[in-house]
């Protein structure tokens, strides 16, 4: 098979989410609109020419009032057209590059094609509420097609890579027949990191011509499906990574805490305000956590619908054609085989991520349990020193009580004895002859013998009122 084809043309299906606040200002609207910029003789721009009806119940209106914008490029043998759709919540853009079905462009080189978008593959740079993008190359073929597809696939690998321009094209995935010619796409679902969807359409037949022409609508739509499921399972790979993460940082955690309690140590309490604070972030992450699953059972629910939406397309199409889903296989291979694995992976990740919910309330409950079990021991704690000094101060005045008790009666005492006669007492000793009190002073009689009394009746008190063992 040699390297001729016949009015090449290149067809970007790009999609982004609708937001109101941006109409216009959609960055859907400015990729293209730089785009244009390059590949026409004046800066034509998309935005001024788009009209946002309003109040409209229709899920695809034409934002061109139904006229699409043609322009002419710096080569003669390229033009194009620019299609921008309201399509359910999203924008949608069908963007041509090509050359006319004249006989003005046949029998050309594969290379040509790099003159539609020089030096940069024609992609659309993406941003978060960027749903993705399809690039479909069609050419003639200029010989009979062989019976084997396989020796079409160098030409339809030269056809991508000169689209590509150098840089690293997507790799080969199958290929098969679209309205009775040879297809080839490239860009595997299971390379999602680097995904990238591309079709190369021989044509070798006017009626795929003309039912392409006709399917346009459905085709778009097609396509917008098939973008919103590769866009939600590249988000749910990013979803699980993260729960991932959280995951592994809360079982790094519990397992240090295991070893922790392991060795019996007993926490001090600022060890326990660390714990409580540890608890109040773990309550965080379980709203954060509990959070992401449920975006990733949404995203789940997101490609069912759109699951759904793409087989009601494609049975529309087979209606439109008036054939079966088997002349559509590489079409159909997508929401038998594909959307399937994709539907299986998320499943595979909520079933790992529905671990995790468990072990988060785990972690909170075993937390929850070691804070109540410490704090109950340090207020334990905490009682007994109290009463323990309760005790030693009640002792304290106890004995304080019983000295002011004891001096009190003994003061009592000896001032009573010290006014109740003891200068006669004193006559009556002397007269006695006693030799220790014979030089004795009255008054240091009275005194001596008041504080005798006195020292004798606080004692006699103190023993009374001290406790008894």
């Amino acid at each position: 098979m040699n390297d001729r084809i016949s009015a090449p043309n290149v067809y970007l299906y790009a999609f982004q989410l609708y937001n109101d606040s941006q109409g216009r200002d959609n960055p859907l609207w400015q990729q293209c609109d730089k785009i244009m910029a390059k590949i026409t003789y004046t800066y034509e721009r998309l935005t001024p020419h788009l009209v946002f009806p309003a109040n409209s119940h229709s899920n695809f209106q034409d934002l061109l009032s139904n006229t699409p914008l043609h322009f002419s490029t710096r080569n003669p043998l390229i033009e194009g057209f620019v299609q921008p759709i309201r399509i359910d919540d999203s924008y949608g853009l069908c963007l041509n590059i090509g050359c006319r079905e004249d006989g003005s462009a046949d029998n050309i080189k594969v290379s040509f094609i790099k003159k539609f978008y020089p030096n940069q593959p024609l992609l659309i740079g993406g941003n978060d509420h960027f749903l993705g993008q399809t690039l479909i190359i069609t050419a003639w073929l200029t010989q009979t097609p062989p019976d084997n597809l396989d020796s079409l696939k160098p030409l339809a690998d030269r056809c991508r890579d000169s689209l590509f321009s150098g840089d690293s094209p997507p790799t080969f995935y199958r290929s098969g027949k679209l309205f009775g010619s040879p297809i080839f796409e490239y860009g595997s679902v299971s390379d999602i990191a680097n995904y990238c969807h591309v079709l190369v359409w021989l044509l070798c037949d006017e009626k795929t011509d003309a039912d392409f022409n006709t399917c346009q609508h459905e085709i778009f739509k097609l396509l917008f499906h098939r973008n919103k499921i590769i866009k939600a399972f590249q988000d749910s790979r990013q979803i699980y990574h993260e729960l991932d993460a959280e995951f592994r940082t809360i079982e790094k955690n519990m397992d240090n805490l295991q070893q922790q309690f392991a060795r019996g140590t007993v926490l001090t309490a600022s060890q326990l305000l660390e714990l409580q604070e540890q608890l109040k972030q773990l309550f965080s992450k379980a709203v954060t956590y509990t959070r992401l699953l449920r975006k990733l059972e949404e995203f789940d629910n997101t490609i069912a619908i759109n699951l759904y939406n793409y087989s009601e397309n494609l049975q529309k199409i087979c209606v439109i054609i008036e054939s079966d889903e088997e002349e559509l296989s590489i079409l159909n291979r997508f929401s038998i085989k594909s959307a399937p694995y994709i539907r299986s992976q998320i499943a595979a990740y909520l079933g790992d991520c529905r671990h995790g919910t468990s072990l988060i309330e785990q972690a909170i409950a075993s937390i929850r349990g070691i804070v109540e079990i410490e704090q109950a021991r340090i207020d334990r704690e905490n009682q007994i020193k109290l009463g323990k000094s309760e005790e030693a101060q009640k002792k304290r005045a106890d004995r304080l009580e019983r000295n002011i008790g004891a001096i009190g009666v003994g003061l009592a005492a000896g001032g009573i004895a010290a006014s109740s006669g003891t200068d006669k007492l004193f006559e009556t000793v002397k007269g006695h002859q006693i030799p220790v009190l014979v030089e004795w002073h009255p008054f240091a009689f009275s005194f001596f013998l008041s504080c005798a009394i006195g020292i004798i009746a606080g004692a006699i008190v103190w023993c009374w009122i001290r406790p008894k063992k």
